[in-house]
């Protein structure tokens, strides 16, 4: 009975470290994980299209003090009392000169838009040709003609125009298209310059010719007397009174316009160089002529010591606006060479 007892104690010992060993065996082995890296999970690229640069954008600016000025356009005067009415944008743009060197510069002033409305011209131009007071030219083409970012500017980085407006295409990119000292603008809703009247240019022209010879000087001291007029010299104040005393000339001389036009015109007046020495000015090595619409010139020494260099009262009989007065180097055949609205010359 006992043996019976230590038989079935000895079985049951011996199944239970049976199970004790299956279940050993069924447990996963501990796993070292110090050194494991996780591979990042690797997704399809994303393709992104290029995000172009931003344009110039303008922005209307008020509380600006619009200076004076005046340009022509197609012929039509354009000045700040014209476009008064019309509102003014600041633009930023960008621009590489010739050498490659690209700089930033802010421009405040009027679309061109608005100023070519105010000309009463509302079409839409794709030709634009500005011309400086100097004679330089840039011609601008395209729809940008007519966006807001392309500005006769009263500003560039704050500073007033010295003597006209500049032309900011502020969407080019090219400095070479832009332009200061803007005195007139030419558009056309083609690709080609548009045939302008010029108001002082006598529609009959025929039977007119450069013939490269000095014009006649007649003196007409005896025979003119003029109307009060006003002027001055470096500052000094020229009237009547002033001159009193000096010969008097009539030149007649046939001019051509930069469209090629000839007209002729008669200028009477005093010697730029008689009046010169009559105020005591005899050293010098070149007179800027400045116009009260803001347009300037400059006289070679050659050509302000010429007898046929006037200081014109007179135009073809009529006298100048306000009292403002010519001056007509009538040796010179180009019309850019000559002045009106004369309000001041300025010695050096």
């Amino acid at each position: 009975m006992k043996n019976k007892k230590l038989l079935s104690l000895l079985l049951a010992l011996l199944l239970a470290l049976t199970l004790v060993a299956c279940d050993e065996k069924t447990k996963p082995e501990p796993v070292d994980t110090s050194e494991q890296v996780t591979a990042p999970i690797e997704t399809p690229a994303e393709k992104t299209e290029p995000i172009p640069p931003a344009g110039p954008v303008a922005e209307e600016v008020k509380g600006i003090t619009i200076p004076e000025f005046s340009v022509t356009v197609n012929g039509v005067a354009v000045d700040h009392v014209a476009m008064a009415a019309y509102p003014t944008y600041s633009v930023q743009a960008t621009s590489v000169n010739s050498a490659g060197t690209e700089s930033t510069t802010t421009y405040v002033g009027f679309a061109i838009s608005d100023v070519l409305q105010a000309a009463g011209l509302t079409e839409s131009y794709v030709w634009l040709e500005a011309e400086a007071d100097d004679g330089y030219v840039v011609s601008f083409k395209g729809e940008d003609i007519m966006a807001n970012t392309t500005l006769l500017a009263m500003t560039k980085d704050g500073s007033q125009f010295k003597s006209a407006p500049w032309f900011a295409p502020c969407t080019s990119g090219t400095t070479g298209d832009y332009l200061k000292g803007c005195v007139s603008i030419l558009v056309n809703t083609v690709d080609e310059k548009p045939v302008i009247e010029d108001p002082e240019q006598p529609k009959e022209s025929e039977g007119l010719e450069l013939t490269g010879e000095t014009p006649e000087k007649l003196d007409r001291t005896e025979k003119v007397t003029f109307s009060d007029f006003s002027f001055e010299i470096n500052g000094e104040d020229v009237t009547n009174e002033t001159l009193e005393g000096l010969r008097i000339y009539k030149i007649t001389v046939v001019t051509e316009n930069k469209n090629g036009e000839l007209s002729e015109s008669t200028y009477t007046g005093y010697v730029l160089s008689d009046v010169l020495t009559a105020l005591g000015i005899e050293d010098y090595s070149s007179v800027k002529v400045v116009a009260s619409d803001g347009y300037e010139t400059e006289l070679s020494k050659e050509q302000a010591e010429s007898e046929y260099t006037l200081v014109a009262i007179e135009k073809d009989k009529e006298t100048g606006e306000d009292g403002t007065i010519w001056v007509a180097p009538c040796s010179e055949s180009s019309s850019r060479s000559y002045c009106k609205l004369v309000s001041s010359l300025v010695v050096e």
